[in-house]
């Protein structure tokens, strides 16, 4: 009876975290279809009887919200594919060879993550304007990639570590070459740590404001969230509706990740353990 007891009281709990959690979610996906006269008003319009779809057509028409979503989409993914190829790299070979230093350099990597990215600014403005590079999606890509490489090395040397040492000296007793034990044997079991990562990173690069304001001046290459952010300063009240309807299709890429990815993210756990 007390287990019971004790059941039920978690699942309620559960259950109101749940609906706190979503409501937010909730409110902005409805709030997007809704006409400016059901937004503000008394009592609240929780559950829409009618809804319209001209807030989205404003964002795409009017508010270039399909090339800011693009250009926060390829940047992400570029980011992203980038990251995963050299910190796979790195973290294998931080597990793999023990080398004078490693410690060191291994302690370095995640030294340089606890820097705040805002002391960057000022010398990613000077070195890319130096460059020619300013307000273009390749040095935003750059920044995003040295931000988000001494966490996915750490992480990745982690989920290599995982792996015995026996797999790989079977691998080399079979003639495999150390970039082949890489290839064939390491990466496929470690997938699932290599997915976390990977989300980590679209998202980190995906939700990024501060250095995309800083770097990005042209409507053309304005990331998600710069672009949101600037339909507040061009008009004089504020468009709910316009911003739901932003922040709804902000919304996708999240929501898809999180239906594609979740037994990945389980796995991750346990990412690298050898099955017999």
């Amino acid at each position: 009876m007390r287990k019971r007891r004790h059941i039920s009281v978690s699942l309620i709990i559960l259950l109101i975290f749940t609906v706190l959690s979503l409501f937010p979610v909730y409110w902005t996906v409805t709030t997007a279809f809704k006409k400016p006269s059901q937004i503000m008003v008394l009592p609240p319009d929780f559950i829409p009887t009618s809804g319209t779809p001209d807030n989205f057509k404003e964002a795409f028409s009017e508010k270039h919200i399909g090339t800011f979503f693009g250009n926060s989409l390829l940047i992400a993914v570029a980011t992203t594919l980038m990251t995963l190829l050299l910190a796979s790299l790195a973290g294998y070979g931080y597990s793999r060879f023990r080398f004078k230093g490693r410690k060191s350099a291994m302690m370095l990597v995640i030294i340089v993550r606890m820097i705040p990215a805002l002391i960057y600014m000022v010398p990613y403005y000077i070195i890319f304007n130096n460059l020619g590079m300013l307000d273009s999606k390749l040095a935003l890509t750059v920044v995003y990639i040295t931000a988000n490489l001494p966490l996915a090395i750490w992480l990745a040397t982690g989920f290599f570590d995982e792996i015995p040492a026996e797999v790989f000296e079977s691998a080399k007793i079979d003639g495999c070459s150390e970039f082949q034990v890489y290839r064939k044997i390491a990466l496929p079991l470690v997938i699932p740590g290599l997915v976390v990562i990977s989300i980590l990173v679209f998202l980190a690069s995906y939700n990024e404001f501060g250095t995309a304001l800083v770097l990005l001046f042209n409507d053309a290459n304005k990331t998600l969230p710069v672009g949101i952010s600037g339909m507040l300063q061009l008009q004089k009240d504020t468009p709910y509706g316009l911003l739901a309807a932003a922040g709804t299709i902000a919304l996708i890429p999240a929501f898809i990740l999180a239906l594609t990815t979740q037994k990945y993210v389980q796995k991750g756990i346990t990412a690298g353990a050898v099955k017999g």
